[in-house]
């Protein structure tokens, strides 16, 4: 059953939810969309993912309600004009529903052989990007540029795109605040995850907590197969964070970092990163044991999570973005929402 959409105002924190984007990814953010999330966002990694400007296109023709948006973009991956070009043309299939998120893009630079952007250069290409889109001409890298469809293309500018902020620590909140951007942040990263409590900065613009993990069904456990299918890809993110991450100082990350190092320093990084939050890739499979999921992925119980939704909201958070993971998207869907609406009922 569905759920109402007055149940959404209830909710303690707004639905969201992100995805790896897949070919099967527009069918699932049009379920998103029947089970009440507000939102649904893809990720942008060209060397790891389905591409996401196709995948929102195709979500926008299945859909009527739900915002949907790209997070994130990076300033390394496209030329500006590609990328205004892109989100032109996005908005125009979804009038009124297309979001961006803009970040530093670690993973998807460093799969290109780059460096990530610096925040100075997050905040120059968001600005040169909302020029664009107003209609405007910038000078980028020494040449004047805009975007110059005319009515004949079909493409409706300017156009007025709400931006997030991806980042886990000061120097990305400060860059939200400065842009007048929401953000984007996972409570448990970085500088959020320093006082030990659910950490949501104090900035300007609204927050999203992101998280990913499973929901456990009634009288599963960690060890239960779907469960560590399901928390494999957000388990495999710790190993591929080393030792800034969860699994810092454990006998199974010593190992990992073992059998990657021995990899070719020129290819060491597509060893490291294969599968990055969509699936365990072969070196991590050889470590992912019951007690790694357990330290470095978020599971919980549909209470939970509910709890935690709760503390989401009286922590400042105006959201939570979901990203479910593992063969079975429509189970994590459905087990989160269910999750929300425990809240109701206590």
């Amino acid at each position: 059953m569905l759920i109402r959409s007055a149940w959404r105002q209830e909710w303690p924190v707004e639905l969201n939810c992100s995805f790896a984007p897949t070919i099967a990814t527009p069918d699932h953010i049009a379920l998103a969309e029947q089970l009440g999330y507000s939102r649904a966002f893809v990720f942008d990694s060209p060397a790891l993912y389905a591409d996401p400007a196709a995948t929102i296109a195709l979500a926008a023709t299945r859909t009527n309600r739900i915002k949907l948006g790209i997070a994130v973009l990076t300033a390394h991956a496209r030329h500006l004009v590609t990328n205004a070009s892109m989100l032109a043309h996005l908005a125009t299939l979804a009038p009124g529903r297309l979001e961006i998120g803009v970040g530093t893009g670690f993973t998807s630079a460093v799969l290109l052989g780059r460096r990530p952007s610096r925040w100075s250069e997050v905040e120059q290409y968001v600005g040169a990007l909302r020029a664009l889109l107003a209609g405007a001409e910038v000078e980028w890298e020494g040449r004047v540029v805009g975007l110059l469809h005319g009515a004949a293309s079909g493409v409706r500018l300017p156009v007025d795109i709400p931006v997030w902020v991806a980042a886990e620590g000061p120097k990305g909140w400060a860059t939200a605040d400065r842009l007048g951007a929401g953000l984007i942040t996972n409570p448990s990263h970085g500088h959020n995850a320093e006082s030990g409590r659910i950490g949501i900065p104090e900035v300007a613009g609204p927050v999203l907590a992101s998280d990913h993990g499973t929901v456990l069904a009634d009288g599963e456990t960690v060890a239960s197969p779907r469960v560590i299918a399901a928390a494999a890809p957000s388990a495999a993110l710790s190993f591929h964070f080393g030792d800034q991450g969860p699994l810092a100082g454990t006998p199974e990350l010593a190992r990992h970092q073992a059998v990657i190092g021995e990899v070719d320093e020129t290819r060491r990084h597509l060893a490291l990163h294969r599968g990055h939050l969509i699936e365990p890739n072969d070196v991590d499979l050889k470590f992912m044991t019951p007690e790694v999921i357990g330290r470095a992925a978020t599971i919980r119980t549909r209470e939970g999570w509910a709890e935690y939704l709760t503390d989401l909201k009286k922590a400042g958070a105006a959201g939570v973005l979901y990203q479910p993971a593992g063969p079975d998207i429509p189970y994590e869907l459905n087990a989160f929402r269910e999750a929300a609406s425990l809240v109701l009922e206590s």
